[in-house]
C-alpha cells in the first residue's frame, strides 16, 4: 500500500485494517466477505466485525446479490465530502464546546504530549496559530521521523506565510519554510531535542522512543527561553 495514504488515512481515525478492506472496495467494487479475507489477508470473522463496523461509519454499504452479501465503499470524494461534514458539525458545536470549557486558573500550565500523535498535535497547533516561530535544533532524521507529516506542515506554514526563524547544526540538511530565516552554530547540537517558541508557549521535543513533548504556558519562561534563543541566534552564522 502507498505509505502516504495510509498515514492520511489513519490521520482521519481509520486502522490499518480497515485501510486495507476500504482500499480493497475501491479497487473491486461489489465483493463477498470471503473475497474481501483472500484480497487482504485478514481471516474472514475479522474481516465481518470490520465490516460492520464500516457500514456503521457510513463508509461501506452492502446489498444482496445472487443470495450472497456484497460489499461496496463510498468514493475517494465521498469520502472527502464526508469527513468535510463531519468537521462542519463540529465547527458548529464549538460555541457550545467554549462554554463548557473552565479556563485554567493556574500560574503556570504544562503539558505532556506522548508518541507520534502527541507530537503531531502540537505541530497542528504551531500551524494553526498562524504565528511566527523561533525554534532551535531541527534535524534531517527528526523530519524522516514525522515523514509525510512533516511535508503537509512545511506546505502549510508557507501557505499561511508563517516565519520560522531557526538555529541549526553546521551543514544540516533539511526543507525550509518559505519564509524561513536560518542561522548555523559552529559547534554540533547533538542532543536529540527541539525547542519551539511560539505563540506565548515553549515545547521541548524528545526525538528518542517513546517520543514525547513537554509544553510549557508561562511568561516568566518563555521570556528566559526568548533571552536564551537570541543569545544564541547573535553566535550563530547566517
Amino acid at each position: 500500500m502507498n505509505n502516504k495514504i495510509i498515514e492520511v488515512l489513519k490521520e482521519l481515525g481509520f486502522e490499518e485494517r480497515e485501510i486495507k478492506i476500504y482500499l480493497a472496495l475501491i479497487k473491486n467494487s461489489n465483493q463477498t466477505a470471503l473475497q474481501i479475507s483472500k484480497q487482504t489477508n485478514i481471516d474472514r470473522t475479522t474481516t465481518y466485525d470490520l465490516l460492520e463496523k464500516l457500514i456503521q461509519k457510513g463508509i461501506i454499504s452492502s446489498n444482496i446479490i445472487n443470495n450472497s452479501n456484497h460489499f461496496k465503499a463510498i468514493s475517494p470524494k465521498q469520502l472527502l465530502i464526508y469527513f468535510k461534514e463531519k468537521y462542519s458539525s463540529l465547527e458548529n458545536i464549538l460555541p457550545q464546546l467554549n462554554a463548557i470549557k473552565q479556563e485554567s486558573n493556574e500560574p503556570i500550565n504544562c503539558e505532556l504530549f506522548t508518541g507520534l500523535s502527541g507530537l503531531k498535535t502540537i505541530l497542528k497547533d504551531l500551524i494553526n496559530s498562524k504565528k511566527d516561530y523561533k525554534v532551535i535544533g531541527i534535524k534531517k532524521e527528526y523530519e524522516d521521523i514525522l515523514s509525510y507529516f512533516n511535508d503537509q506542515g512545511i506546505i502549510k506554514i508557507s501557505e499561511f506565510k508563517i516565519k520560522e526563524i531557526a538555529i541549526v547544526n553546521p551543514n544540516e540538511k533539511f526543507k525550509k519554510a518559505k519564509h524561513g530565516v536560518y542561522r548555523y552554530l559552529e559547534k554540533k547540537l547533538n542532543q536529540p531535542i527541539t525547542t519551539i517558541l511560539y505563540d506565548n508557549k515553549v515545547v521541548f521535543f524528545f526525538w528518542k522512543e517513546p517520543y514525547y513533548a513537554i509544553r510549557i504556558e508561562d511568561k516568566d519562561f518563555v521570556k528566559m527561553q526568548e533571552e536564551y534563543f537570541d543569545l544564541l541566534w547573535k553566535i550563530a552564522k547566517k
